[in-house]
């Protein structure tokens, strides 16, 4: 578990399902992503079920953001590539804890655990350039566009 001191970040457990159902299928949310597509909770079922595996097993890594025992968004690694040492990262953050400081206390907790845990040197993000609230987030934290809805931040 990664800690600050106003959040917690927790890798995925079983009783997440329907936490993770409802952001994975909320249609407000694929307006921003790349997954457009619904999953079943048969599916999330086995995601969970193997999300505790090392990063380099699945080549992910999610994290369940937590504030006082409440669930309140999720926060992952992703296209993890251990030869080049990097890593894609992904937040959500629902809609009554937004513009709290909770994605930026979550991703900065992420970005020193890849930094220190996992010896990566560049972390990317994909982000649709009508997602503001994304790219202030990134960009608190320096990560630089490289093209259209690319955003890289190197140690």
């Amino acid at each position: 578990m990664l800690k600050s001191h106003q959040i917690s970040l927790r890798l995925l457990e079983d009783n997440d399902l329907e936490f993770l159902y409802s952001i994975e299928n909320n249609v407000d949310n694929k307006k921003y992503g790349a997954n457009n597509g619904y999953l079943s909770k048969k599916t999330l079922e086995a995601y969970i079920k193997n999300s505790g595996a090392d990063i380099s097993v699945y080549g992910q890594q999610r994290f369940v953001i937590v504030l006082n025992n409440i669930s309140i968004g999720l926060i992952d690694l992703f296209d993890f590539d251990q030869i080049n040492r990097s890593a894609y990262i992904g937040v959500i953050v629902i809609n009554e804890y937004q513009n709290k400081n909770y994605g930026s206390n979550a991703l900065e907790l992420l970005i020193s655990y890849s930094w220190n845990e996992l010896d990566l040197l560049s972390l990317y993000a994909n982000i649709n350039p009508v997602n503001n609230i994304s790219i202030s987030l990134f960009n608190k934290f320096y990560f630089k566009k490289i093209k259209e809805t690319l955003y890289q931040l190197n140690r």
